[in-house]
């Protein structure tokens, strides 16, 4: 930083400070005046770090309980050392001009009179705090750190302000405030903190409604029979391939996956057969930048701007983005519009084609990966609402999903890892800078997950996935009520030196154990109150030995013959669809020990149960004669489904109930058993 830069921000800081020499003198306390209690669930990370970041920005808060630096006793006796910074590529989180922006949420609007802080850093940096709005920030205090350890200190900014929303805006990932106090005058009745205590509980899907699958496209429509769900991969300009760069002169081209055919004098498209072969629902993940950007060089990891230069945080630098989002969902979508209104490089016009209702505009765009491309939970709001209905029909009236298609929703961009601290930031943005304060991503949430220890992968069971994931699910339902959770990848590699090696059972081969694995995620995914789960992947095209991550994933493989192989994976989840499909979660009966049952009951005829039952390791064991109480059974008999590597409906056989109680032979592959009550 310039001399004279550093000489002006620390005559700023002396000013809004009252002077240095009174920093350190606290006055007694005044009247009504008092420390404003903050919790976790006040504090709002705009960088979005808090979860991939390896930082946490309630740590600028987090010891308040321990000190009241307004007392010159108690500040001289804690030093608080929590820093709220981020850890992990920190530097990622500071592209742009916004810098690490921290919003705390006071839930009611306070009279602020005093702010302390204590500063460990070692650099000399700036930070700035406003008060306001998200939709309009003033600037209260310009601020400076110290960088000798000798000075380090609690310091005092005296201030007037009636503010609800205190937002702290730093530079630097070196700059250490540890610790942040505010007083102030409540202008109400403090609320009562949030209930953490509500539960989503099981979901209330039919299995058959549950299963999805992951893949670009398949053109033998016969293996996504088992799945309700598809979610195909895609990029903007395969939609946007207009070189254009005047955005009133694009024609988008909806073809990318079908033709028009002048003898039926009708559009063919692929989605349509798959989407009749189990009336499934399917949706396109569109990522990337229109035809042009590319040619510039722009990646799919950029921004989907009108321009490269426009600010990523405003909605209508994405104008033409949602304008593509519009005639995809006018094209595809069960709205007709008027074909007037279509611009579109292909004859002849049409719409409301009942293709699809779900749209995701993206895919982990929080990927922390691909540096300073990194989208922010800003920037991605930004482009959503833009894309949902055109900010609010800000930007006109062929814009945005809602505004072609009322019936349709927007998807989640897929987050990389189980981040309810960014789906918090989406719901507190849209909460706030949209005057219907609706949350947009009606259409899901979405998490991609995968059990792993970092070298390899493990067991759903060793990860204690179904509980990681239950406590995601109440999360998202506190945050967005009424909002389905999607686990939108999950899976494991067949190849043994991949980071996502399936654990291997003794006796087993890799694609067994695979199949195993899946079974097991699947149930306890389905018990977790998620409300969808899509595999990843549908069909590979490598060497089950490619040690590239995600490249044997798939349950199918397309050999070098052109002949389709089938893992077992396949037959095992279409067992599982063909058996149980009208079948949803009921209950955890056993999650302990050496056996694992759950049950699953019909939805259609209540007195008709199923359990699901396994040994949760994978070193080749078994348990013998185990005694399963089922209580009275109709009819004092049990169908047992066994999954086969080769069979769709796997093995069927009959078994005895004697006195409400059954034996079983356990092992780590599970088996279903199907009774009435």
């Amino acid at each position: 930083m310039p001399k004279r830069a550093k000489v002006w921000l620390l005559c700023i800081f002396i000013c809004t400070s009252c002077g240095s020499k009174r920093q350190n003198q606290f006055p007694e306390n005044s009247g009504d005046l008092q420390k404003i209690s903050i919790t976790s669930n006040q504090v709002y990370d705009l960088s979005g770090y808090a979860d991939e970041g390896g930082g946490n920005p309630y740590r600028l808060f987090d010891e308040n309980a321990y000190v009241d630096p307004r007392y010159e006793k108690s500040a001289d006796s804690f030093v608080p050392v929590t820093n709220c910074q981020p850890t992990i590529h920190p530097a990622i989180y500071f592209h742009g001009s916004g810098g690490n922006r921290i919003v705390v949420d006071l839930r009611i609007p306070y009279s602020i009179r005093e702010i302390y802080f204590f500063d460990r850093s070692l650099t000399v940096d700036s930070f700035w705090i406003y008060t306001g709005s998200l939709k309009k920030w003033k600037k209260v205090a310009s601020l400076i750190t110290e960088s000798q350890s000798g000075n380090r200190a609690w310091r005092k900014i005296i201030l007037e302000e009636e503010t609800r929303f205190v937002m702290v805006r730093f530079s630097s990932y070196e700059t250490a405030i540890t610790e942040m106090v505010f007083y102030g005058v409540p202008g109400g009745k403090i609320p009562q903190p949030d209930n953490f205590l509500l539960r989503k509980g099981l979901t209330k899907t039919a299995l058959s409604q549950f299963l999805g699958v992951n893949y670009i496209m398949e053109n033998e429509p016969r293996w996504l029979k088992p799945f309700h769900y598809s979610r195909l991969y895609n990029f903007a300009l395969d939609f946007d391939n207009d070189s254009s760069r005047d955005e009133s002169r694009v024609r988008f081209n909806m073809l990318h996956y079908g033709f028009y055919n002048k003898g039926k004098g009708k559009y063919i498209f692929n989605i349509d057969t798959l989407q009749n072969i189990n009336n499934g629902n399917i949706w396109f993940s569109i990522r990337g930048v229109s035809k042009w950007m590319s040619d510039l060089g722009f990646s799919d990891k950029e921004r989907p701007m009108n321009l490269p230069d426009l600010n990523p945080e405003d909605p209508s630098s994405y104008s033409r983005h949602a304008k593509m989002m519009w005639h995809l969902a006018a094209f595809f979508g069960h709205n007709q519009v008027d074909t007037f209104r279509l611009s579109l490089s292909h004859e002849p016009l049409l719409s409301g084609r009942g293709s699809m209702s779900i749209f995701e505009n993206g895919n982990e765009e929080d990927a922390n990966w691909v540096g300073n491309k990194y989208c922010s939970p800003l920037e991605y709001y930004a482009q959503s609402t833009a894309d949902w209905d055109g900010d609010e029909g800000r930007l006109g009236d062929r814009y945005g999903i809602y505004n072609a298609d009322p019936h349709s929703t927007l998807m989640m961009s897929g987050l990389i890892g189980l981040d309810t601290n960014r789906v918090k930031i989406y719901q507190f943005l849209s909460n706030n800078l949209r005057d219907d304060r609706n949350f947009i991503w009606r259409g899901g949430i979405q998490y991609h997950y995968y059990a792993t220890n970092g070298v390899k992968g493990i067991s759903p069971e060793e990860d204690s996935m179904r509980l990681k994931l239950s406590k995601v699910a109440d999360c998202s339902f506190r945050i967005a009520p009424g909002v389905k959770c999607f686990l939108g990848e999950n899976g494991y590699d067949k190849s043994p030196v991949s980071r996502q090696a399936t654990p291997v059972i003794p006796g087993l081969s890799a694609s067994q154990s695979q199949a195993i694995m899946i079974l097991r995620s699947v149930n306890a995914v389905f018990f977790s109150g998620f409300d969808a789960y899509i595999l990843y992947w549908l069909r590979d095209g490598n060497p089950e030995n490619d040690p590239r991550v995600y490249l044997t994933s798939g349950v199918l493989r397309t050999m070098p013959d052109g002949k389709t192989k089938v893992y077992p994976g396949w037959f095992y989840i279409s067992t599982l669809i063909n058996q149980l499909g009208k079948y949803r979660p009921d209950k955890i009966i056993k999650e302990n020990g050496n056996v694992w049952i759950y049950r699953y009951r019909h939805t259609e005829h209540p007195d008709s149960v199923a359990y699901f039952i396994y040994k949760p390791t994978v070193n080749g064991s078994r348990v013998v004669s185990f005694t399963l109480e089922t209580g009275v059974k109709e009819g004092n008999m049990a169908t047992k489904i066994s999954f086969l590597d080769d069979s769709e409906i796997g093995k069927i056989e009959r078994v005895s109930i004697s006195e409400g109680r059954v034996e079983l032979n356990i092992e780590e592959k599970p088996f279903l058993l199907l009774c009435k009550e």
